[in-house]
């Protein structure tokens, strides 16, 4: 793989610096569904935008990049995205400045707190059609989400093994969880009797490396099978969330009975 000539402003080629910057943040200990997001995001800008050869014309591109419209929460997390790329190529040398400093995150609405009454959680659990395997899997996926707040990816990821029926725990691996730190998380006897239950119906020649929400196939999840099904559900329920907030739902619930903020951050993973 050729090198980047640095501090050439004639010579760009941040596909070679994009695969370089992957490899720094997996030594670095980010778990593989952050390295994807980072690719998938310079990746989308580097293909609206071919053939930058000059810092000149990557810095125009960048500016004609986000003056695009779209949502001020993609628009911040695109931004976010690119501007540690950016980052990470001027402190290698491949970059002489930020193209993307100077560029603002756009205003959200915070008041749009992505939040659910426990009523409408209620009504999304009844969708699911617990007479499959797919229905129950979806049902205690819901479940478990809610009543832990963990990370969909964090979810899709976790074994059988890291299920303790006993003590109520379900361990994060930290080759699963983001931050790369495991943690234990602690579940209701409601939770836990619904895991129990879809336990039985897992395949008994399916080995531990499946997962233990995997598809019908024995597959693992994906956010983007996830978010349909869930789509589906909240569509048929009357109701409005997203996979991820379900974490939130669970967040603010959480600190109004707890009042601890120090406690949930730690079982959040953050």
């Amino acid at each position: 793989m050729g090198r980047i000539a640095k501090l050439n402003p004639k010579v760009l080629d941040l596909s070679y610096a994009l695969d370089e910057f992957l490899l720094a943040k997996q030594a670095d200990g980010l778990a593989p569904s952050t390295l994807e997001i980072y690719r998938r995001h310079v990746e989308a800008f580097l293909k609206a935008n071919p053939n930058l050869t000059t810092y000149e014309a990557l810095r125009k591109a960048v500016i004609r990049y986000f003056s695009q419209p779209c949502s001020p929460g993609y628009h911040n997390i695109k931004l976010r995205h690119l501007k540690a790329f950016f980052n990470w190529c001027v402190a290698e040398g491949y970059l002489p400045a930020n193209p993307a400093q100077g560029i603002r995150k756009a205003k959200e609405d915070l008041s749009n707190i992505r939040h659910v009454p426990l009523e409408a959680l209620k009504k999304l659990l009844q969708q699911a059609d617990k007479r499959s395997y797919v229905g129950l899997r979806d049902y205690t996926l819901l479940l478990t989400q809610i009543d832990t707040g963990a990370r969909p990816g964090e979810l899709f990821q976790v074994r059988p093994s890291d299920l303790n029926l006993e003590a109520r725990e379900l361990y994060i691996r930290p080759e699963v969880a983001k931050t790369c730190v495991g943690r234990t998380l602690v579940l209701s006897p409601f939770t836990m009797q619904a895991l129990a239950k879809f336990l039985k119906v897992r395949p008994t020649w399916w080995s531990d490396d499946v997962p233990l929400f995997a598809t019908e196939n024995g597959r693992p999840l994906n956010r983007w099978h996830w978010a349909a099904r869930v789509r589906e559900y909240c569509q048929k329920a009357g109701v409005k969330v997203t996979p991820y907030g379900l974490r939130h739902t669970f967040a603010i619930e959480f600190l109004k009975e707890a009042n601890d903020p120090f406690a949930l951050q730690r079982i959040l993973g953050h």
